[in-house]
């Protein structure tokens, strides 16, 4: 179990991220942004409000960037006149690969000894 030390930044870090993030999908509305960068953004701030709000959940970090990585692919293919689809397979491809492995090596779920 984490200490409160250590998982107080942590905390902080979301919570900045969320009013930031927050701030830049309102302004890319209000501004008539492309639908698709609104979008990205939004899941970004869904993404770093889901961690802030469920931040005792084990691994939930990286088991909601998977979905982000989905987001970003499709964004990618309709064209998004952005780069955050690049963050967002990175993301994704980062936290299923971060499930996956172990630390130790070993693969979870591998028969192998």
């Amino acid at each position: 179990m984490p200490s409160r030390i250590v998982e107080r930044p942590r905390v902080l870090l979301f919570l900045l991220l969320t009013v930031v993030l927050g701030g830049l999908t309102v302004r890319a509305a209000v501004r008539g942004h492309a639908a698709v960068q609104v979008l990205l953004l939004a899941s970004l701030t869904g993404y770093a409000l889901t961690v802030l709000l469920f931040h005792r959940v084990p691994n939930v970090e990286r088991l909601v960037a998977v979905p982000l990585g989905v987001v970003g692919v499709a964004a990618y293919g309709v064209g998004a006149p952005t780069d955050l689809p690049v963050l967002l397979v990175l993301l994704g491809v980062g936290g299923a690969v971060d499930l996956l492995w172990d630390p130790s090596g070993t693969v979870h779920g591998s028969q192998s000894d």
